[in-house]
């Protein structure tokens, strides 16, 4: 009976060690004790669908943002936008979900959802009689997609080089669209620091 007592105390013991080691000093939990999920392994990543998809509308955008193409091209790039950039990024971001990758899945569908947004608002000013926005209410939104990209943005320190940079860039490009809101000359190096940051994208999506 003791010695049934002994070897019972034993395993706690273990147990207890097995447990508590690694969270204290951030090693990976025991293999049999992480959360499986089964999708992972059968199913392959869409990260580079909706990369391409998130840097070419990027670059698109940003392109009549920079003054390269004329006002006239924003109807084609709304219109592609929201079903590029917006659409398959959303299902790309739900994809990302169900293979357990919560970041990815996050940063696609919020991005898609961006985009869908910014081509209704465009098409409803078109067809509609709302009034624009007032510049203040426009750099507010801005800000709001700056703060939300720089948290990702952090998210990203331990993620590769690249990535880091594609955040960094986004980051920078909304707080940039902010100010260029009373302010051309910024607005149109927001433009360009747009193209960069989809190039980027699109790089890492194919690459």
């Amino acid at each position: 009976r003791d010695a049934r007592l002994a070897q019972v105390c034993c395993s706690f013991r273990v147990s207890v060690v097995v447990f508590f080691i690694p969270m204290a000093d951030n090693t990976e939990m025991p293999v049999e004790t992480k959360p499986v999920n089964p999708h992972v392994a059968t199913t392959c990543t869409a990260g580079p669908i909706g990369l391409t998809a998130f840097g070419i509308t990027t670059i698109l955008l940003n392109f009549l943002n920079a003054d390269l193409i004329g006002k006239d091209s924003i109807t084609l790039i709304i219109c592609y936008g929201m079903f590029h950039g917006g659409f398959i990024q959303i299902l790309a971001g739900m994809w990302e979900v169900y293979r357990g990758n919560i970041f990815g899945g996050c940063a696609f569908t919020s991005y898609g959802g961006f985009w869908m947004g910014f081509a209704l608002f465009e098409i409803l000013m078109v067809i509609t009689e709302l009034e624009p926005p007032s510049k203040d209410g426009k750099a507010v939104w801005l800000c709001v997609w700056g703060v939300f990209t720089l948290l990702n943005f952090i998210g990203t320190l331990n993620a590769n080089r690249v990535v880091q940079f594609v955040f960094a860039s986004l980051t920078t490009l909304f707080f940039l669209l902010a100010a260029g809101v009373d302010n051309h000359d910024i607005h149109v190096v927001a433009g360009y620091v747009g193209i960069w940051c989809g190039s980027n994208a699109l790089y890492l999506g194919v690459g």
